[in-house]
């Protein structure tokens, strides 16, 4: 396995589902119309980027930060978890 894609950067909600397959802060912090939304903007970004999505271990967390979701495309500031895809 090598890294085919790098630099990706995650929101904490696509962080959550992409390392434990959990939404369930998207009821928590979102009314029920966003959080449907919300769940499709991840579900769909997730599936764009692969089953090789792995957490970057060797990268620190920026832990504020305007750059865009690279899964989900949310322009919202926060917290953003490096990632990268493997494959072969």
């Amino acid at each position: 396995m090598k890294v085919i894609i790098e630099n990706l950067s995650l929101c904490t909600d696509c962080t959550l589902a992409a390392v434990n397959d959990d939404y369930s802060g998207l009821d928590y912090h979102y009314t029920p119309e966003e959080s449907t939304t919300r769940y499709a903007e991840i579900v769909a970004g997730l599936k764009e980027l692969g089953p090789g999505l792995c957490w970057d271990s060797d990268k620190e967390d920026d832990e504020f930060s305007t750059r865009r979701c690279d899964c989900c495309k949310t322009k919202l500031a926060g917290r953003r978890v490096p990632f990268v895809v493997l494959g072969e």
